[in-house]
């Protein structure tokens, strides 16, 4: 069966939401060195509202009284991504994630592909580097926030339902033909909208998405 046979991609994704006992992402958390500066990336450029500040008192790692704060800012779908700050001297300064976008990175999905580009032009007038990359399935910008995470914001093509669902329907054949050792690619078997948003040179993406390219301490110390 192919999704040209589904009468309706909506109602088979529906469907199989239906069963799924975990029903979205609670929180994503990171600790962080500025929350002032995470929350104007989060709250001031993405315009993820701050919706819970709790201030706790013990720290269970080091297993002392440790003043800390945990913020919650809000997706539309109610789940949020976290940041932890403790009270200055009790901790060493958190490490910054720049990492290899294969081994580390968060992706936000927003409205639709308008709501990208005013998010792109956002990041561009408050001096955040970024790139953007047409993946055919889905369009992404990336980033780095304040902690150096990267972040990838993500919008769908005109037809990304019909893409998801059929990508669903061949998930289990397609990992095993991997496993069985066919390594070719099939990101390409499928008709590639025309990008309405140009993906950046190879170069500027490069400097975002790889660790030994982008320079965190710059970012962090504007």
């Amino acid at each position: 069966m192919s999704i040209e046979t589904l009468a309706n991609p909506q109602d088979v994704r529906q469907a199989r939401h239906a069963k799924n006992k975990v029903r979205r992402l609670h929180h994503h958390a990171l600790r962080t060195m500025d929350m002032e500066a995470t929350r104007a990336f989060y709250e001031g450029i993405l315009e993820m509202p701050l919706v819970g500040t709790w201030k706790e008192g013990f720290d269970p790692i080091k297993g002392k009284n440790s003043p800390y704060l945990h913020c919650f800012f809000e997706l539309g779908d109610g789940s949020a991504m976290a940041f932890f700050l403790f009270k200055p001297g009790e901790r060493e300064k958190p490490p910054l994630v720049p990492q290899d976008a294969y081994d580390h990175h968060i992706s936000l999905h927003v409205g639709s592909v308008e709501d990208l580009i005013i998010l792109r032009d956002r990041l561009r007038e408050a001096g955040y580097k970024h790139a953007v990359m047409d993946h055919g399935y889905c369009y992404s910008i990336y980033t780095r926030d304040p902690n150096g995470l990267l972040v990838e914001l993500t919008a769908d093509p005109v037809n990304g339902l019909e893409i998801a669902e059929e990508a669903a329907e061949k998930a289990d054949a397609e990992l095993q033909k991997w496993l069985d050792g066919d390594y070719s690619i099939n990101n390409e078997l499928r008709e590639i909208p025309t990008s309405v948003i140009p993906s950046s040179s190879p170069e500027d993406l490069l400097e975002i998405v790889s660790p030994d390219n982008w320079r965190a301490r710059e970012l962090l110390a504007r």
